[in-house]
């Protein structure tokens, strides 16, 4: 975990973070109700009921979950969202089931791998709302997903990602208020992002480094809630004489792996 720059005490900083959540009705949620979101209140529920998947709306924090219902708008929560592929097309007998995460805000559950990276530095004081910045760097979704969720956090983000990339993803991030900064090339241009990270580290005290590849709190989030859902599915899906052989995950930063430590 990167070393924070810190003005004053965590205390302190535990003070600003709290005033924060109440200016902007800020409520987060726990790890249990990410796996368990039916048992969010009812206040929760309506407001959930008038806000789209995406909105930058706090009361988003609560669908950052497998569970979401596969709709845009105003959805509830579900078992989990997932698909078996029939042997006829895999061509083994084995029974294979995949998890689906497009029904996560943004369309990607990244959104879970920022919220362990954030929040916990939040919540210990070692992340200051009102003055510090949170630098994403990522080719792709963790980027995204963070900005995201500092949005909902009432925390100012600075996404680093390749110029080449989409230019939808260039107006969402402005769209959310991000500051942007773009480095050379495209998708497989990782050196240059981390390139400029450390500039960013050496000369900008307020920012604080959410780099995916070494935030423990990756991993965390996806033991505790991803984990927990493959473990529900299987319990839901098996005969008696079946047995989980594998989990098997097509890794970026790894934090999916943690599933398998479930």
């Amino acid at each position: 975990m990167a070393k924070v720059p810190m003005k004053t005490t965590p205390d302190a900083i535990l003070k600003n973070t709290a005033r924060r959540c109440r200016e902007l009705g800020i409520v987060v949620p726990t790890f249990a109700q990410m796996r368990e979101p039916l048992v969010a209140d009812s206040l929760l529920e309506q407001r959930l009921g008038k806000t789209g998947l995406s909105d930058l709306d706090p009361v988003n924090l609560f669908r950052i979950t497998w569970k979401n219902e596969p709709v845009t708008e105003g959805g509830g929560f579900n078992g989990g969202n997932w698909i078996e592929f029939p042997s006829e097309m895999t061509g083994v007998p084995a029974r294979i089931v995949g998890i689906i995460g497009k029904h996560f805000p943004t369309g990607s559950h990244k959104v879970g791998a920022a919220f362990g990276c954030l929040v916990p530095r939040l919540i210990s004081g070692q992340f200051d709302p009102t003055e510090h910045k949170a630098v994403w760097p990522s080719t792709g979704n963790f980027c995204r997903g963070g900005v995201f969720v500092g949005s909902l956090l009432g925390c100012q983000s600075v996404a680093v990602l390749p110029e080449e990339m989409s230019s939808e993803r260039f107006r969402w991030l402005e769209f959310a208020g991000a500051e942007i900064i773009s480095t050379p090339g495209g998708e497989s241009n990782v050196k240059e992002i981390y390139d400029e990270v450390g500039v960013i580290r050496d000369t900008r005290p307020e920012c604080v480094i959410f780099n995916q590849f070494e935030e423990f709190g990756n991993a965390v989030w996806h033991y505790h809630v991803t984990g927990a859902l493959v473990d529900e599915i299987f319990d839901h899906i098996a005969a008696p004489t079946d047995r989980l052989a594998a989990f098997v995950s097509a890794t970026g930063s790894a934090g999916t792996l943690a599933t398998g430590d479930y």
